[in-house]
């Protein structure tokens, strides 16, 4: 119960923020015109470098002290930078700089360009990316008991169950591909 909790928490402030950043593109007057391509360009190539040397680093590090059966490998390594996280706190500080510098509309329409294109981006190629490196998530042991226990006997649990026979059967084919 306190799982689902934390769930319904998560996913709400999740979709806040995606509603907060597809505001602020049309909510505020941006100086599109002092910015320029290029520095739309150099900040997503910047970043992405920057992301990328920050997750070979710090899991070398990390693989350092792991075991060889609980090393990072290099595919998870490239789904960390390709998934990482990108818009809330981005937003939050840019939204800051807006009254705090003179440059700060520019940093703000920068970022949602930015958020926009890795949400949008790489939200999209994701799953295929994933499908292609076959990467899968690893089930815990005492998360398959607790998956065997949330069989569909309750109610809820059948309903779930329909929920996700119908997304399979018509959402998936249509959407990942």
């Amino acid at each position: 119960m306190l799982k689902l909790c934390y769930e319904t928490v998560a996913v709400t402030a999740d979709q806040i923020v995606f509603l907060f950043l597809g505001i602020s593109l049309f909510a505020f007057n941006h100086p599109y015109e002092k910015m320029g391509w290029g520095l739309a360009i150099t900040t997503v190539l910047n970043l992405n470098f920057a992301r990328f040397l920050n997750i070979m680093i710090t899991t070398s590090l990390v693989n350092c002290s792991r075991s060889i059966d609980t090393k990072i490998p290099f595919k998870m390594q490239f789904i960390m930078w390709l998934s990482g996280l990108r818009g809330a706190m981005a937003y939050a500080l840019a939204l800051k700089c807006t009254t705090d510098l003179e440059i700060g509309p520019v940093i703000l329409i920068d970022t949602l360009i930015y958020s926009f294109i890795t949400i949008l981006g790489v939200g999209t190629i994701l799953n295929p990316v994933l499908t292609r490196l076959d990467v899968k998530r690893k089930i815990e042991p005492e998360m398959a008991i607790e998956h065997e226990e949330n069989a569909p006997t309750s109610r809820t649990g059948r309903f779930k169950a329909l929920i996700s026979r119908f997304d399979k059967k018509f959402f998936s084919p249509i959407f990942i591909k």
